[in-house]
């Protein structure tokens, strides 16, 4: 059983190209289990204010169709069975009843005070609507290749506007600060995100963004006509590893 949302897609939402931003599809996608919390309990609120907070490690994003300004979507979620201290989520975005996005997702819950990692049997979210997970075609784990030559790409510093409750970026805001590094990326859409987090960017912090392009599309990204990977570093340490597959508009 899945939970459903529907939304229309803002002018805001889109680049120039009249195609949806990658943050915004992990936001419509985070939206909607946010919904699901807080329609099911425990809402978000009512974990972090208990000392618990749900923390993206990994992330994969297959995007099948564009989505454009005021398209009527609709965001399935649901939790899959947890394993251990891992609580896996996913999602499908669907316009007319066509897939256009579909998203993989593992999660860890941390005790902000103790800072320990929350084994499943600690949180109970039995209310949530709850399936098998996807299979996707991309790898849902991936590493870097060590031949690539990544070059600096630019340093985002992180403002006030970027972080959420936990006081460090926000994991939606990550696609679209590695895109944006995407040489004639006006040219160019989105077939797929591959994420993996590793340290927090804090309030304050200077995000350095490393990239470098692959010799040849990542294979299971069947419509990317490239792949560009990243990696950034908070305070010398590796912040964010990435994968984004790109092809011509």
């Amino acid at each position: 059983m899945r939970y459903s949302e529907c939304y229309a897609v803002t002018s805001h939402d889109v680049d120039v190209n009249n195609n949806m931003k990658p943050s915004l599809i992990l936001r419509y996608m985070q939206e909607t289990a946010n919904h699901q919390m807080r329609d099911r309990k425990p809402s978000y609120y009512e974990l972090f204010f208990s000392g618990k907070s749900f923390i993206l490690t990994r992330v994969t994003i297959e995007i099948y169709e564009q989505l454009h300004q005021y398209d009527q979507i609709q965001v399935d979620t649901w939790r899959c069975p947890e394993k251990g201290a891992t609580f896996i989520r996913c999602f499908e975005i669907l316009r007319d009843g066509k897939t256009a996005a579909r998203a993989y997702t593992v999660w860890a819950v941390t005790n902000h005070e103790t800072g320990k990692l929350c084994k499943a049997n600690e949180v109970d979210i039995s209310n949530y609507e709850t399936e098998e997970p996807l299979t996707l075609e991309l790898p849902t784990r991936f590493r870097l290749a060590k031949d690539l030559s990544f070059t600096k790409a630019g340093v985002k510093e992180v403002f006030y506007s970027d972080v959420d409750m936990n006081r460090h970026m926000n994991n939606t805001n990550y696609p679209d600060m590695l895109w944006n590094f995407i040489p004639d990326v006006i040219e160019k859409q989105v077939t797929s995100v591959n994420l993996r987090f590793m340290k927090e960017a804090p309030l304050g912090a200077e995000v350095e963004v490393y990239c470098a392009k692959m010799d040849e599309p990542l294979e299971q990204d069947t419509a990317a006509e490239e792949t560009w990977c990243f990696y950034s570093l908070v305070n010398g340490e590796v912040n964010v590893e990435a994968q984004i597959g790109m092809r011509s508009l």
